[in-house]
């Protein structure tokens, strides 16, 4: 399994889970982890039931609705708010939801150490 598949079923695992659930995930994570999940479940489109039961079997109460897992805004803000605080999680949810760029010294907890080591150059 590529990384990129990690996350995108980490990001499925966590939609379907609901806000205050996958808010008590995102806490035990590190703020790259978040924001690599965030944009991933931002990306998602609908899945099907059939992507989400053989991903964990603890989740077959929500796949058993039959209802695609859906990326929503709302779901996804009031995730990482619950996860992070009001002040963390507005600084990603601008990131994650529309896109914009963190500027100053925050950006750097971002960034790998490559990139900021090419920055103090």
């Amino acid at each position: 399994m590529s990384a990129d598949e990690g996350v995108e079923k980490s990001a499925l695992l966590l939609l379907s889970l609901g806000s205050t659930e996958a808010a008590e995930v995102l806490k035990h994570l590190g703020p790259k982890e978040v924001q690599r999940l965030g944009v991933t479940m931002a990306k998602l489109p609908s899945s099907p039931r059939s992507k989400v039961e053989p991903l964990l079997d603890e989740l077959d109460s929500h796949a058993d609705k039959g209802s695609p897992v859906e990326a929503d805004e709302d779901q996804i803000r009031d995730m990482l708010t619950k996860a992070l605080g009001d002040d963390r999680a507005a600084h990603i949810i601008s990131r994650v939801l529309q896109g914009s760029d963190t500027a100053g010294i925050e950006s750097l907890k971002w960034m790998d150490a490559a990139t900021a080591a090419d920055l103090i150059k």
